[in-house]
């Protein structure tokens, strides 16, 4: 099921964040991505975009954990890293990688075939 694959991609971008890689989000996450209620033509979008750009999704949230953490150290870094404001993010820029993908397939590779025919 495409949202068992999504979560496996965000806990494949969180491997190196212990905090972040937990049931609590994964759960959280889960119920974000139930609760857009995606219809069958964005599930096979998401599949697509699970299979041909996966890095499109990974690269936001890998370059926002990046350059917010870049400049922590030690007790400063877990104690951001421990908040639900961080998790809050995570998930929701996630979220957003998700639906710009699908509104750039949808857009890009099903308007385009559309409009040529």
């Amino acid at each position: 099921m495409y949202i068992d694959d999504l979560l496996a991609v965000f806990e494949e971008i969180v491997a190196n964040y212990t905090e972040l890689n937990n049931a609590e989000v994964l759960h959280s996450l889960r119920k974000s991505i139930e609760s857009k209620k995606y219809d069958v033509q964005d599930e096979g979008l998401i599949e697509a975009i699970l299979r041909e750009d996966k890095k499109e999704l990974i690269e936001p949230l890998v370059d926002s954990l990046q350059e917010r953490t870049s400049k922590l150290e030690g007790q400063e870094l877990d104690k951001f890293l421990s908040s639900d404001d961080i998790k809050k993010e995570a998930i929701s820029i996630y979220i957003a990688s998700i639906e710009h993908l699908i509104n750039y397939y949808y857009n890009n590779v099903i308007g385009k075939h559309f409009s040529s025919s």
